[in-house]
């Protein structure tokens, strides 16, 4: 009988890649799916320690023991979600909601020319989007300003335009608009520059045997860049550094393969 040689197995890895958080008190919240990442590598890097006989003329290393191993890598990410930005940021995500309360005294001083944002506050820098019933007024209440005449305006946006030769001269007008009721993502930066977490990749791979990734204790940090404006026609991306650690009572890495049923 010939010599049975193991079959190779061949892979084109991919899958799913989820993110569970570690609190303040160091417990998981969850494992948050981070959508389509077309890139995530691991690197280990290993260190040794060597002796170098000095016995003979001719020093020769009779000694090498490895000390310690470093795990690293790095993640991509093109879903580009609000979740995943305020990750890429190091900031906060939240759901917000946008009143449908009629505004009748937005005191602004304006220049013609000029574009402006209504609602636009330091507490809400981004100010209302998607309003209706906007209306120009003098500062005193006695003039009204014609929309298309005096000023333009993007409902969609919130912003209006104030018209060079129009009827508003450079000074303090009165903005009035209802915003549409609605909810709305939102995410504001913060000053914490990386993440501990858990990573999961359930594997579906293209060719070879599925095996689902685990790694118990990461320190994931944004970094590269991210395009918010390009004449690029492929979609942008989100990079990542992590850092796979050990943590006290489990290992670095867990690779497992899917259990086969046994006729």
């Amino acid at each position: 009988m010939p010599i049975a040689h193991p079959k190779n197995d061949y892979q084109i890895p991919r899958g799913r890649v989820y993110i569970d958080l570690y609190d303040a008190n160091e417990q998981l919240t969850g494992e948050i799916p981070m959508g389509n990442c077309p890139g995530f590598t691991l690197t280990v890097a290993a260190e040794k320690a060597e002796h170098f006989s000095s016995e003979e003329g001719m020093s020769e290393k009779d000694g090498s023991w490895p000390i310690k191993v470093t795990r690293t890598g790095a993640l991509t990410c093109d879903n580009i979600s609000a979740r995943n930005v305020a990750s890429w940021l190091s900031g906060t995500h939240a759901l917000k909601t946008q009143d449908a309360t009629p505004v009748d005294n937005e005191i602004r001083a304006v220049v013609p020319g000029r574009q402006y944002q209504l609602g636009a506050t330091a507490a809400n820098p981004l100010g209302v989007r998607n309003v209706s019933t906007v209306s120009i007024k003098s500062e005193d209440g006695q003039t009204s300003y014609v929309a298309g005449r005096d000023y333009n305006l993007s409902l969609e946006t919130g912003r209006v335009q104030i018209i060079e030769g129009g009827q508003i001269a450079a000074g303090k007008v009165v903005f009035g608009y209802t915003p549409v009721a609605g909810q709305f993502e939102s995410v504001m930066t913060g000053a914490k520059s990386d993440m501990t977490c858990a990573i999961r990749i359930v594997s579906d791979s293209a060719a070879g045997l599925d095996s689902d990734w685990y790694m118990p204790l990461v320190a994931l940090t944004p970094t590269g860049e991210m395009p918010l404006i390009t004449e690029d026609t492929k979609p942008v991306s989100m990079q990542f550094s992590l850092e796979v650690l050990k943590g006290p009572n489990a290992q670095a890495i867990y690779r497992d393969g899917r259990p086969v049923s046994i006729p």
